[in-house]
């Protein structure tokens, strides 16, 4: 069962009130994955964000000779989040690297929480635009080479 907890743990519902949370709580979904399970591969098209509850998932992208691994996420982390505003296709690939319990947001129920609470739209659409750009500035930072 999903609890105000499990959602206050993730940082693009920090700033959302019980009542909020209350009502974006019923729209989510719990599911189990076993170790090695492949969420989705890159180049797939998405239409659901990942919540870690329990366990890990890697992210990671095919390499020429060997696969890449750019990060692994555990408890209160999400991925899965462009593919609620675009339609664009996965831009890397994710898997279950431990025993996972993770919390399942949709598309369609994302547009519900844009409608029918537009106010907690707004708040997770900001902390959402402030993660991404947090992480552009990062990259850019990693491949900025001297001038």
């Amino acid at each position: 069962m999903i609890e105000i907890i499990d959602l206050k743990r993730v940082s693009v519902f920090k700033n959302l009130t019980n009542d909020e949370l209350d009502n974006i709580k019923i729209l989510v979904t719990e599911k189990t994955f076993a170790k090695g399970t492949i969420l989705f591969k890159e180049g797939m098209r998405g239409g659901v964000m990942y919540i870690v509850k329990k366990g890990e998932i890697e992210i990671f992208k095919k390499g020429k000779a060997s696969e890449i691994s750019l990060a692994k996420l555990g408890p209160g982390s999400f991925v899965g989040e462009m593919s609620l505003i675009d339609a664009e296709p996965r831009s890397a690939s994710a898997r279950i690297s431990a025993d996972a319990l993770l919390l399942l947001i949709t598309k369609s129920s994302f547009q519900e929480i844009l409608t029918k609470n537009a106010e907690a739209g707004n708040k997770i659409l900001l902390a959402f635009i402030k993660m991404l750009n947090s992480r552009l500035r990062n990259t850019n930072k990693k491949i900025q080479t001297p001038v």
